[in-house]
């Protein structure tokens, strides 16, 4: 899913803006007309750079006799800015809302492609993928409608996102290929490092971090040749995490580190939030509950402050294993039922079986054997339908063959808290 990075028009703006305040309160000789006229002019401005903003969004930039909106069509360009504003705000229902305002039926296929496009992308922001699935899919149509194989290639992508954010991987992976392929024929490079990044997404679901690997740094060494500091950012946060998966802390905290400075330096949010629960993992796998807790609650109060609900699951889930890691059953089971709640409601497989198979694992903590059998099986049916494998599926199942062979234990008393392991 492209994101607005950068918005030319917006920030042309807002200095002309601040140009003009500096004018008035040190020269206070300007007059009503002049102020009229100078703020006509940068208001020209700022719709014409939303303009071009959308132009280039949808891979179609300078390709004048293809313009999407009319200049003289002042209104709809209002409602763009206002959008994309909401967007950067991450107010995305007042996006979706203000996007849906432009449609027409008459619009053109260009037009009417990129807002299906712009409101599925304000819908993946907000956790929602199966409203934003056919909005992908209308400007998927309306890509093949006028045979523009960039846009064409950027929608195939992103319905690889709707898919993966379900746990579909098998059907990730096949968008993800074509659009690869298609970006490969017509050399669009940016396109081509953000899908192999994402195929590198679908193989550490899956557990095989070599490919992983090799696609996330083919990705890196893209983004790093076009000067992307963000996309470099979230390169050395997929290596972080492939190094994670394999036991290397040390080099997975380093990766992350970086990637957290380059993210806070350009003010991304979600960049942030997803490294610092990241780093929350790296701490409890060394053995210090503690740091984890304290990163995982600040990546939650991020993700909560700009609605990103499968970010919020995960945060949550993490919460809950820290709970369950000290004892502290019934808090345990909150969270991770309130992680299963969120991902039922997006409609997230891949979430909703990690969440039962730690619920079945923190039913067998608590004696519960019959409760865990029940939520195990559930979460192997669900890694089943995901197409995921490696070690989550595994040990999900190693659990559930030792509840089936062992006789019934008996419960174990609730403790509130136990001793954290040793710092590192």
């Amino acid at each position: 899913m492209e994101l607005f990075w950068t918005i030319a028009g917006l920030i042309s703006f807002v200095g002309a803006l601040l140009t003009i305040y500096g004018f008035v309160r040190w020269r206070r000789t300007i007059t009503p007309d002049e102020l009229r006229q100078a703020l006509d002019e940068h208001r020209q401005q700022i719709l014409e750079g939303v303009k071009q903003e959308f132009n280039h969004y949808y891979g179609i930039a300078e390709r004048p006799a293809r313009q999407l909106v009319a200049a003289s069509d002042q209104e709809r360009l209002r409602l763009l800015a206002e959008a994309t504003k909401a967007q950067r705000e991450h107010r995305y229902a007042d996006a979706v809302q203000l996007l849906e305002s432009c449609l027409r039926p008459d619009l053109p296929p260009q037009e009417r492609g990129a807002l299906h496009h712009l409101i599925g992308n304000s819908y993946m922001y907000m956790g929602r993928p199966g409203q934003a699935e056919p909005h992908y899919h209308q400007a998927l149509a309306a890509a093949e409608e006028i045979a523009d194989e960039q846009a064409r290639a950027t929608v195939l992508g992103d319905l690889g996102n709707v898919y993966l954010a379900r746990g579909e991987l098998r059907r990730a992976e096949d968008h993800y290929k074509r659009a690869l392929h298609v970006q490969e024929r017509i050399d669009d490079e940016l396109g081509r490092a953000n899908n192999l990044g994402n195929l590198g997404n679908v193989y550490l679901r899956r557990g095989d971090l070599d490919k992983a690997e090799e696609h996330y740094a083919k990705a890196l060494e893209s983004h790093r040749r076009m000067g992307d500091r963000l996309r470099q950012a979230q390169g050395l946060h997929n290596l972080g995490s492939v190094c994670l998966r394999r036991g290397d802390i040390e080099s997975a905290q380093h990766h992350y580190r970086r990637a957290l400075a380059m993210f806070q330096h350009s003010g991304d949010l979600l960049g942030q939030a997803q490294v610092l629960g990241n780093l929350g993992n790296a701490y409890s796998q060394l053995g210090n509950p503690r740091k984890a807790e304290e990163h995982y609650e600040r990546a939650l109060r991020i993700h909560r402050q700009i609605g990103n609900r499968p970010g919020e699951a995960i945060q949550l889930a993490n919460l809950g294993l820290v709970y369950a890691d000290r004892g502290e059953l019934d808090k345990a089971e909150e969270h991770l039922n309130k992680a299963l709640a969120i991902d039922e409601e997006i409609g997230n497989r891949l979430g909703q079986a990690r969440n039962l198979a730690n619920l079945g694992v923190l039913a067998e903590q608590g004696g519960h054997a019959d409760k865990a059998r029940q939520l195990l099986r559930r979460a192997l049916q669900f890694y089943a339908q995901t197409g995921a494998g490696g070690e989550e599926p595994d040990a999900a199942s190693r659990a559930l063959e030792r509840l089936e062979t062992a006789s019934p234990p008996k419960p174990k008393p609730k403790r509130t808290r136990k001793k954290p392991r040793p710092n590192p």
